[in-house]
């Protein structure tokens, strides 16, 4: 062993490069391993759409899109338009709750926000199936509403709250604070900053949290088999008592048919309902991310 100022330079050296080299080993480690990651998760989306064009190309035909459903047979112009009714309808009632929430949450109430958040996560658990059983006894039978859209509207609508909450929540917290205590400064309310600065601020985020929450409605089955049954015919405007067709319950119910036909028409609805909600995610996360400042936005002190 070599004792002395070089000795000691010299394992200084050697032991330095052990650390560089077990650096570069986890760091190509780490980028092998998220590169085989993306591989499967990009394979598994791949094959998933491959099987679902395959499984309805004897269905590919104009036709399907412009005639409704007849037996297990038929177009799915009823099943497309009631998603979208459907869809329509949860977003307008998650929504204004949602945001007022959340809005609520970040400026007055920051002793009570980790309680809302905990109670939205504890919802957000609960199995689909179990909100349309509770929508069916409270819409359905107490309400008296029947099986309906706007019976499934408002269970779809506490499906996807917790969903908004949180998502809302996020974006109104990263809006800097500056331009809060810029309008607190110039005699604005907190309702005024609110209405002209805050979810102005937020707007995309708030867009984004919206438009996911609508596509995890709109490929939800469970509740909709308790509150909006099937309906063959086109949508009504009538909000009660007329039930509502749906993709989810044609991939749900065509796939076990022994018909080729019906079969077909199940992997057609699981396409475009898949092109339906892919294409609301993916705009939500085009959308233009909410400036950041120095700080996020954070509770007012008054």
């Amino acid at each position: 062993m070599e004792f002395g100022p070089r000795g000691m330079f010299s394992s200084g050296v050697l032991g330095g490069a052990r650390i560089e080299a077990r650096r570069r080993l986890a760091r190509v480690l780490f980028q092998v391993g998220g590169g085989l990651a993306l591989m499967l998760a990009l394979g598994t989306l791949g094959l998933l759409v491959f099987n679902l064009v395959k499984g309805a190309w004897p269905a590919f035909r104009w036709s399907v899109l412009t005639t409704t459903t007849q037996g297990t047979g038929g177009g799915l112009a009823n099943a497309l338009l009631g998603t979208l009714w459907l869809g329509l309808l949860t977003t307008a009632i998650a929504t204004p709750v949602g945001v007022a929430t959340a809005t609520w949450m970040t400026v007055w109430g920051r002793r009570h926000a980790q309680g809302i958040l905990l109670a939205s996560d504890i919802l957000a658990g609960v199995p689909s199936i179990v909100f349309g059983y509770v929508g069916y006894l409270a819409f359905v039978l107490a309400v008296g509403w029947g099986f309906s859209a706007l019976a499934a509207a408002f269970t779809l609508g506490m499906l996807v709250l917790p969903y908004v909450v949180r998502n809302v929540a996020q974006a109104l917290q990263q809006v800097p604070y500056q331009l809060w205590e810029s309008a607190m400064a110039l005699g604005f309310t907190r309702i005024r900053a609110i209405w002209h600065i805050l979810w102005p601020q937020a707007g995309p985020g708030i867009l984004t949290g919206v438009v996911l929450a609508s596509g995890i409605a709109m490929g939800e089955t469970a509740p909709l088999l308790y509150t909006a049954e099937w309906s063959q015919n086109l949508p009504s405007l009538a909000l009660t008592h007329h039930a509502v067709g749906y993709l989810t319950y044609v991939v749900w119910a065509f796939i076990q048919e022994p018909y080729p036909s019906a079969v077909a028409l199940a992997y057609m609805a699981g396409l475009l309902l898949m092109l339906m909600v892919g294409s609301l995610a993916l705009w939500g996360r085009l959308r233009v991310t909410v400036p950041r400042g120095r700080g996020g936005f954070s509770l007012p002190r008054r």
